[in-house]
């Protein structure tokens, strides 16, 4: 069997309120680009196809629209919502996706219910069997657990029930097949890759690799965003990683896709295969004379500005984004700013002083005489 394995697609994400639309609309189309150019049986996604649980028209039209283009190549799609998708709109759906060999599984259920697909091989000679668990949130395991006969001896703690739960699943494997579990969840002892909710990625949702079934010939993950092998498991298991960087806490990982190739009986052979659409995100830093001396340096690139000056520059945001246009993000740094760090946590400062902390970390400037009156306005007539 030969796989490609993709994850956390997010298509709809904006960085700072701009559309990124044109580059989601490029690396869907490498990856349809290289499931047909490997000659793949199957496409592998393992949760968070979309950025929103109410995502816009022109996200669901990319997503179908590409899980279509696999379909024309008779590529295989099985795929499974994350945190992020909107798992009843994927159910709804699923009676027109089925049609065109792309399967959906939207929720938890146990293997004889639908959560196990079974695809083969262009060529007839293989079969795989592929058990899906969606993202699964922590006040939910307990209704997912009763689904499943004997759980009432699974653990309620969230990384023994999740182990138990995949533990269920994999005895749907079979012998003769290629075994492949697809689980949206958080193992432990990972590298986080910065664009993550980070209320999914705590303790209270970690899973221990080592509860990973070792009778898989491949261990397909999403929901961490930087794609990597993870250690401790007993069976071949990744992170496929995002298509794009999407925050500026990925800006120095290289994006990919795995190809993976398997033989019942035997682990998974795994090949990153790097990606190459997409904008850079860089962080970029200086007076403004550097930044104008860099003005032509970043190409496309998404930047993050830190600009130095002597003391607070009003407009100095707009100024900085007039020779760089693509900076989505700009802070200033100068020695009055330092000096007054605020110390005093802002929850504990009332409204007015928020408005003003505020103010200054965006403005790099003390708030105009006119907006705070404005404020003061605004506010007396939404409390009375």
């Amino acid at each position: 069997m030969r796989l490609l394995h993709t994850s956390d697609w997010h298509v709809g994400r904006a960085i700072q309120g701009r559309s990124r639309a044109d580059e989601f609309e490029a690396v869907l189309d490498e990856l349809v680009r290289i499931a047909t150019g490997e000659h793949v049986d199957a496409v592998l996604i393992s949760g968070d196809l979309f950025d929103h649980r109410v995502a816009h028209a022109d996200a669901e039209r990319l997503v179908y629209e590409t899980l279509a283009r696999l379909a024309a190549e008779r590529i295989r799609v099985v795929a499974i919502p994350g945190n992020h998708d909107p798992a009843d709109r994927w159910d709804a759906f699923r009676p027109l996706l089925e049609p065109l060999g792309v399967r959906v599984v939207p929720f938890v259920r146990p293997p004889k219910e639908g959560s196990v697909v079974e695809i083969s091989s262009r060529d007839g000679t293989e079969r795989s069997v592929v058990a899906c668990v969606p993202f699964v949130p922590e006040r939910k395991l307990g209704s997912a657990a009763a689904l499943f006969a004997g759980s009432e001896r699974w653990s309620m703690a969230y990384a023994q029930g999740v182990g138990d739960l995949f533990e269920a699943m994999s005895r749907a494997f079979r012998p003769d097949a290629v075994n492949v579990l697809m689980a949206h969840c958080f193992a432990t002892d990972v590298q986080l890759g910065g664009g993550e909710n980070e209320l999914t990625v705590t303790m209270d949702y970690a899973v221990p690799p080592a509860r990973f079934p070792g009778t898989a010939n491949y261990i397909a993950l999403g929901h961490v965003h930087k794609p990597q092998a993870i250690g401790g498991s007993p069976a071949p298991a990744r992170y496929a990683g995002s298509l794009l960087q999407l925050d500026f806490g990925e800006r120095e990982q290289r994006k990919s896709v795995a190809l993976v190739e398997a033989e019942s009986g035997k682990p998974a052979r795994i090949r990153e295969v790097p990606l190459a659409a997409g904008r850079q995100l860089i962080d970029v830093s200086g007076t403004l004379d550097e930044l104008r001396a860099q003005a032509m340096t970043f190409g496309d690139a998404w930047l993050r500005v830190t600009v130095r000056t002597d003391g607070p520059v009003p407009g100095i945001a707009d100024e900085v984004r007039q020779i760089h246009p693509s900076a989505v993000i700009v802070r200033s740094q100068h020695p009055r700013l330092e000096d007054a760090e605020p110390t005093e946590p802002v929850a504990g400062l009332a409204p007015r002083e928020q408005f003003v902390r505020y103010y200054r970390a965006k403005h790099a400037a003390e708030t105009p005489a006119g907006i705070l009156a404005a404020f003061d306005e605004v506010r007396t007539a939404v409390s009375q």
